[in-house]
């Protein structure tokens, strides 16, 4: 079975997971993975009675499985993040380090300098003996030399006294730097031990999961025989179903077809129904979900099945498990082509999108007529609960004309 995340909190979608991501988005992939924790958790309680003879419930225990270990990957790749970050603190504080090193050296040989300076001027204080020391000049070239040894003297003091001062305000702003960057690495540390913690009791969670899954399959185990015959006999549903829809959307074609030879064209499809089949089309992965909330428990394809791995399933869309009396929308704008019912499936809608056909079957109550022009996310019903089964699922398919399509190829961030 196709581990791959696919599901939808109240529009909250989960992306495939990168180990480019920043931080933000990590946390954000968190937020949307532990809400579908909770909401597995919640459909797990609502199947938890009959869960001894429940595949539904082995279902959403794998489902549960899947989002703690992508729970783990993300851990893991934050834990990679801080490390990095920390390895990278580290090299700076040690490079800031060096820095106010340096630094300091530096301003111990200025005040050196300066101390010798001042000691040189404290012999030599007052303005006579510097006057003195220009009137005793031989010739005026020389007094002349001295006046401008005197100011350069003087000069260079000063500047020594700037240059004292910009070093100490720089060794300060590298010793509040380092504190930053000392206070920074301790609180990532601190981050790490709380993510490692955190792994931990993930773990211990998706033990006991596994542990609990292994119970209930042991116990389905128990009557393979009768839950064989059952999956055989939902297989056989499901492939009259195909035929059904197949039959549909064949009648459907038929029909448009015959209205073109009423006005003489050549053309498969009206310039109508062209630029809808292409408005779909270039939709591909942006759709709606057409449900606001809720979590796909089966996937489109031959799929290896729960408790039986000898058995192999196919699936024609895909199954959304959610809340009872949830509101079905339409994915896409289009014509309600037919309203059918399906023995033991409830109640089902068809749509037309050109040469596409969407398929939402699973109703309890259907709020559109045959040959309503629907708009995307338009409501066209509310899901089916079935008790006996202890599931409230959608069934959706796509078809391009004959050919099934895989759903979660179009649906937005679900694949």
């Amino acid at each position: 079975m196709r581990r791959s995340i696919r599901v939808f909190l109240i529009v909250v979608v989960i992306p495939l997971f990168c180990f480019s991501q920043n931080k933000d988005q990590l946390k954000e992939q968190k937020k949307a993975l532990e809400k579908e924790i909770s909401y597995t958790s919640t459909l797990l309680k609502k199947t938890k009675e009959n869960k001894k003879e429940s595949m539904r419930y082995i279902s959403y225990l794998d489902k549960k499985i899947s989002s703690q270990e992508r729970l783990i990957q993300i851990s893991n790749i934050e834990l990679n993040l801080i490390k990095k970050q920390i390895l990278k603190l580290e090299s700076k504080i040690e490079s800031t380090e060096k820095q106010i090193d340096k630094k300091g050296k530096e301003i111990i040989a200025l005040k050196k300098e300066y101390g010798k300076m001042l000691y040189s001027l404290q012999k030599n204080k007052n303005d006579r003996n510097n006057l003195m020391f220009i009137m005793s000049s031989q010739t005026f070239n020389q007094a002349y030399k001295r006046v401008l040894y005197l100011r350069e003297y003087s000069r260079l003091r000063k500047s020594q006294l700037v240059q004292i001062q910009k070093s100490q305000d720089s060794l300060s702003v590298k010793s509040e730097r380092l504190l930053k960057q000392r206070n920074l690495i301790t609180k990532k540390k601190d981050e790490s031990l709380v993510l490692i913690s955190n792994k931990k009791q993930n773990l211990d969670k998706i033990l006991e999961s596994k542990n609990e899954k292994n119970k209930v399959v042991a116990n389905l185990q128990k009557s393979e025989n009768i839950f064989l015959k059952k999956i055989k006999e939902q297989q056989k549903q499901s492939r009259l179903i195909e035929e059904q829809i197949k039959r549909i959307i064949e009648e459907e074609i038929k029909a448009a077809r015959a209205k073109l030879k009423e006005k003489n064209s050549t053309m498969s499809l009206t310039p109508e129904a062209r630029l809808l089949s292409d408005e779909f089309s270039s939709n591909r992965g942006n759709m709606p979900w057409p449900l606001e909330q809720g979590l796909i428990v089966a996937y489109f394809g031959k799929q290896k099945h729960h408790v039986f791995g000898n058995v192999e399933t196919f699936n024609n869309g895909i199954n959304i498990a959610t809340s009872e009396d949830a509101i079905i929308r339409s994915v896409f704008k289009g014509k309600v082509s037919r309203i059918f019912f399906i023995k033991g499936e409830g109640k089902a809608v068809l749509i037309n999108h050109g040469e596409y056909f969407t398929v939402y079957s699973g109703l309890k109550t259907v709020a559109v007529k045959l040959g309503d022009e629907v708009l995307t996310k338009e409501k066209i019903g509310t899901v089916l609960t079935d008790n006996g089964e202890g599931k409230t699922e959608l069934h959706f398919e796509i078809w391009q004309g004959y050919e099934k399509l895989d759903p979660s190829l179009w649906l937005y961030e679900a694949n």
